[in-house]
């Protein structure tokens, strides 16, 4: 007599030729309650499920010297993503010269691929990560995941060094790490920098700490060098009551300290920067040149940031799928 282990005491996930000693056939792992996550691997049925989680899920199929990649490394990792960036097909990477791909997952053959583990999973080395991710992404949404990615302790050098010469990709990369300050804190935050530094408003500083009589009085996203300007991104937390009534009297405090903080939100970020150009060009004392409106539209146009940006993307994104589809 075959016993059958509670679904719950299952491990998750489940390789086919495992099913049987838990009494599990291949009818009862394509019921409503099993899902198919890759060739010959299957997880309790759950709708929703992330990108990180179905990533864990399904790295026992994973080809042996292979590693998470591309847009899966970097979420991962916790970094930030591009901007309204949709699901996407599991990417990995490997040094193996043979065909190995996985249904569900594209796997990308490279002699320059590099592996880590991080947390108990294989991934992409950080500058292995980002060139790949530069083969995809424009500069704009692409300075913001450098950011990250130093913050969290990325080496620079490494990054410039997987940027080699000829490579697809690799002057946006070498340009994004010129771009890049790990003091920023976010994606948002990042845009807005580029907004004043590809237009030629800047130079700007990050996460600059502000002071009065030698008190401390706040610390804000970025400092227009060589005015009392200080543009802040102000997310949807800067709307809840208590950050709100402690953002108002920050301001307060600023004001009478002759720092100028204008706030920005991020629908204006993405589609009004005529205005955050202006300012900026207030603050400086510059004659209005509505050329830098149109410099920062031609970075911006195929970027996240914009419809149409979002569409390339997309169709990028979807040439890996399709071959995932049909390994």
């Amino acid at each position: 007599m075959t016993t059958v282990t509670p679904q719950s005491a299952v491990p998750a996930p489940l390789l086919v030729r495992k099913a049987g000693q838990h009494g599990l056939t291949r009818d009862r792992l394509r019921g409503n309650s099993w899902e198919r996550l890759s060739r010959g691997l299957y997880g309790p049925r759950e709708p929703g499920r992330s990108t990180t989680d179905l990533a864990r899920m399904t790295t026992p199929v994973l080809p042996r010297d292979s590693g998470w990649a591309h847009l899966t490394s970097a979420r991962l990792r916790g970094w930030w993503t591009p901007n309204q960036l949709g699901p996407h097909v599991l990417l990995a990477s490997t040094t193996s010269r043979v065909h190995v791909q996985r249904r569900g997952v594209y796997v990308r053959r490279s002699v320059f691929a590099e592996v880590e583990v991080v947390d108990g999973i294989p991934v992409s080395t950080p500058a292995q990560t980002l060139i790949e991710l530069a083969r995809d992404l424009v500069l704009v949404d692409l300075v913001p995941m450098v950011d990250c990615a130093l913050a969290a302790g990325a080496d620079p050098d490494a990054i410039m060094a997987a940027a080699r010469p000829r490579l697809r990709g690799a002057a946006t990369l070498r340009r994004a790490v010129q771009l890049a300050d790990p003091k920023s804190e976010s994606w948002w935050e990042s845009v807005l920098r580029l907004v004043h530094v590809l237009t030629g408003l800047g130079p700007v500083e990050c996460q600059v700490e502000l002071f009065s009589q030698g008190s401390f009085i706040a610390r804000t996203d970025l400092h227009l060098i060589g005015t009392h300007r200080y543009p802040e991104c102000d997310g949807g937390e800067h709307r809840q009551r208590d950050r709100h009534d402690a953002d108002l009297g920050r301001e307060k405090w600023m004001s009478r300290s002759d720092y100028e903080r204008y706030g920005y939100s991020t629908r204006e970020i993405a589609r009004q920067p005529e205005m955050i150009i202006r300012d900026a060009e207030d603050a400086r004392g510059w004659r209005h040149d509505p050329e830098r409106a149109r410099t920062w539209w031609r970075w911006t146009k195929s970027s996240t940031l914009t419809g149409y940006g979002r569409t390339c993307l997309a169709a990028r994104l979807a040439r890996y799928a399709r071959a995932a589809i049909r390994a």
